[in-house]
């Protein structure tokens, strides 16, 4: 008897190193096939793509009938940003925020007045996007029009999203048009503990699709470029927005997810906000339901020496238990710098990968959660300062890239990094912890786009989450 044709959607993230291909059933979105391929950024990215498809539609039920392609990208760089701003724990923070919510890797934070230095430091980065905030709606101007004068100078060839105090803006974009494409949004910052960071997130996602993906020439291939639309960390973060949202009358619980990568180690965060306890005084910004950060010194190839940085005496200990010298160490992150494609294949490297692992997340998950610390206010006596989200009470952690999608190592990583969290740091402190074995979460990003339920199918179909999570 023959077999009635599936038509089915092809999910791609062409990745730093890897094109992941995830192949669902349209109108379901059950997981029919999955495969990787190295990215061929030196040539043209469909090239990997292609053989990851072939090697996906090999595996398949039936050759399903491909009857759409979505796609997320960080080939490339990913979506590289600067973010500018007056104060930093204010205005430059919530730009940098936007930008991250966006997808970007934020290629620097200024704050305060661009003197030459700034301005230096900009050229040479030559981000694709330049988010200019600065004063609330009504407050700073003049510092703000400085800024925008100095920006005017710069020699760069990127876009520039302003989200500045809304009674200037129009003048800024006015400034600065000279030196690039100009798009005004709302202030990200409109008042002192408000935020607004959707409009200037959504106008880097639409520079990003309109232009910069194009720009960076990694396919010749009309194909690719109709296919992506977003970068891949937008996809990962609605992936986590969606499950915790619950579904089919589930309560929504909070989620924390990790992406460990060759360059990066990003987390997201999903979470229904709260106030703070009594007797706990909130600083800096308020946290935000929907959150990612990303570590660009913590990454396990191309920025393993950054790992050694961050957290070099650790690593040298595990290596001394181990048999290894410092040097040794030290050798094998250049090595992986070097060879960001290398696949340990001896037990000794294999060691290495799970201890560089153990220390990107141990340090991108305390980055990205708050503090809670004590402050003596003379005359007054103690008092505690919270900066930033409590994460104490998440009750699942996934862990997504690289060693975090294989069983045993991957649980043992995101379990020793949740015990290496310091005094006064606001981690989940005994989540349930599930793994992105086949790395469906940036593929379900890509899905809910078209299809909701289809996408929560897939997540719920490799078990993510958990049965015993919530």
């Amino acid at each position: 008897m023959r077999r009635e044709a599936v038509n089915a959607i092809a999910l791609v993230d062409f990745g730093s190193t890897f094109t992941k291909l995830t192949i669902t059933e349209a109108g379901t979105g059950r997981l029919l096939a999955s495969a990787q391929a190295p990215t061929t950024v030196e040539t043209d990215v469909m090239e990997g793509y292609r053989d990851a498809f072939e090697s996906a539609l090999g595996q398949a039920p039936g050759r399903p009938t491909i009857v759409r392609r979505l796609a997320a990208s960080s080939a490339g760089g990913g979506l590289r940003v600067a973010a500018i701003g007056l104060v930093p724990d204010y205005t430059a923070q919530a730009a940098r925020q936007a930008a991250l919510n966006a997808g970007a890797r934020i290629e620097h934070t200024l704050s305060g007045r661009l003197d030459q230095q700034a301005i230096a430091a900009l050229e040479e980065a030559q981000p694709e996007i330049v988010l200019f905030s600065g004063g609330t709606d009504g407050g700073q101007r003049e510092q703000v029009l400085e800024n925008a004068e100095a920006l005017s100078q710069a020699r760069i060839e990127s876009r520039i999203v302003v989200a500045c105090n809304r009674e200037i803006a129009t003048i800024v974009a006015g400034m600065v048009a000279p030196c690039a494409r100009v798009t005004v949004v709302a202030n990200v910052l409109p008042a002192i503990g408000r935020l607004d960071i959707e409009p200037a997130r959504a106008a880097i996602h639409d520079e990003f699709i309109r232009h910069v993906i194009r720009g960076k020439g990694l396919s010749r291939a009309e194909e690719f470029h109709e296919a992506v639309i977003m970068p891949t960390p937008e996809a990962v973060l609605r992936a986590t927005r969606l499950l915790a949202s619950g579904a089919d009358g589930a309560t929504p619980a909070d989620v924390v997810a990790i992406d460990l990568g060759g360059a990066t180690t990003d987390v997201h965060a999903a979470v229904a906000l709260k106030p703070a306890p009594v007797g706990i005084r909130l600083a800096g910004l308020p946290a935000l339901p929907l959150r990612r950060t990303v570590e660009g010194d913590l990454g396990m190839r191309w920025s393993a020496p950054g790992v050694m940085e961050a957290d070099g005496a650790w690593l040298e200990a595990e290596g001394r238990a181990a048999g290894s010298s410092p040097d040794e160490l030290r050798h094998a992150c250049a090595r992986r710098r070097r060879e960001p494609g290398y696949l340990p294949d001896e037990r000794d490297e294999e060691r290495v990968d799970r201890a560089l692992a153990t220390a990107c997340v141990t340090h991108a998950l305390q980055r990205h959660c708050g503090t809670l610390k004590t402050v003596y206010v003379p005359g007054q006596g103690a008092d505690f300062e919270q900066r930033g989200a409590d994460l104490r009470d998440v009750p699942l952690v996934i862990g997504t890239g690289g060693v975090l999608g294989r069983q045993a190592e991957g649980e043992a990583v995101l379990r020793a990094a949740l015990e290496r969290q310091a005094q006064g740091s606001l981690t989940p402190r005994a989540p349930a912890v599930a793994l992105d074995r086949s790395y469906v979460l940036g593929a379900a990003g890509l899905l809910s786009t078209l299809d909701e339920n289809g996408a929560r199918a897939l997540l719920a179909d490799q078990h993510l989450p958990p049965r015993n999570a919530v």
